[in-house]
């Protein structure tokens, strides 16, 4: 009978602990005031980049919660001790095509899921952030400018590619989207949007002149998820918000806008939207020494109190 009592309690603990052997230490929801915003920034560092410039990068932007790519559970550890800032380092999963994406937070991670994690602002107001890095390759806006495939065939060859990557994400967070809950989507999604390869681009001779409806962006708008960026500059024309890439003197690259903060939620609301780089024309937020080859997008938003 007592044996039968512990193997009950041990397996009663393994139920209860499991989440934490999974997804790694939970920490309580703290009781605090509501912030009046919040800061949320996708960031995209680049393997093996100094650590020094990547934290003075961060702490230049004075972001409450990060989305970062290309970033080992080791590394991502260190930043987080030095910026005192929580975090977790999401691993293998389909939209982390390298295995490669973590989350940084002021606020303590109450929940880490497969995709990201669920943050209490403050005991009565969690969130949900969700982070990914899709494939790289191949890059249609190369293949375009490369003449390979027309805009009919870029739009198919990113659907085949990344779709499979980002519909588990979307599934997952199909009850928050329906909630009205706060739900945020950071990351690189090395795929253009659908808002900025319009017809009025294309007229201006943007992006050589094509109209395409990228996929990926496309089914998010479906979805209900809103680009912070584009909400607060919806001119695709006059604010391109390119983000790909810091590197200058190259004529035949492409430059566009791969990075994105994505929102949802009833009382979400951007207020602004800035891109972090080296000192360029297209760049908000000038930062000396500033590692990666993706300029970082920062969206600040109000919260429903």
């Amino acid at each position: 009978m007592l044996s039968m009592h512990i193997s009950r309690w041990l397996v009663l603990s393994i139920l209860l602990f499991l989440p934490n052997l999974l997804f790694g230490q939970q920490s309580p929801a703290e009781n605090r005031a509501l912030p009046d915003t919040l800061r949320v920034m996708t960031f995209n560092v680049l393997y093996a980049t100094p650590d020094e410039a990547t934290i003075q990068a961060i702490k230049s932007t004075k972001a409450d919660i990060v989305g970062v790519q290309e970033i080992s559970e080791p590394r991502l550890n260190y930043l987080a001790r030095e910026l005192d800032y929580y975090y977790h380092h999401n691993g293998n999963h389909e939209a982390s095509y390298e295995n490669d994406t973590g989350i940084l937070s002021r606020y303590p991670i109450s929940r880490a899921t497969k995709y990201g994690a669920t943050i209490y602002l403050n005991v009565d107001y969690p969130i949900h952030i969700y982070n990914v890095h899709l494939s790289a390759s191949p890059y249609e806006p190369y293949d375009l400018r490369d003449g390979k495939i027309d805009e009919a065939e870029a739009v198919q060859q990113a659907r085949f590619h990344r779709f499979p990557q980002i519909q588990p994400v979307l599934k997952d967070m199909k009850e928050e989207l329906k909630a009205g809950a706060p739900v945020f989507l950071t990351g690189d999604f090395n795929e253009p949007s659908h808002l900025d390869w319009t017809r009025k681009a294309a007229s201006k001779g943007m992006h050589g002149g094509k109209s395409v409806q990228w996929p990926i962006s496309f089914e998010l708008a479906r979805q209900g998820l809103k680009d912070a960026y584009r909400t607060v500059y919806p001119d695709e024309v006059n604010h391109p918000g390119f983000t790909w890439t810091t590197l200058q003197g190259d004529p035949d690259e492409v430059h566009d806008r791969i990075d994105y903060v994505y929102y949802s939620g009833d009382g979400i609301k951007p207020v602004d939207a800035s891109l972090a780089g080296i000192s360029s024309e297209e760049t908000d937020i000038t930062i000396d020494g500033y590692p990666s080859d993706h300029r970082a997008v920062v969206a600040t938003f109000i919260l429903k109190k």
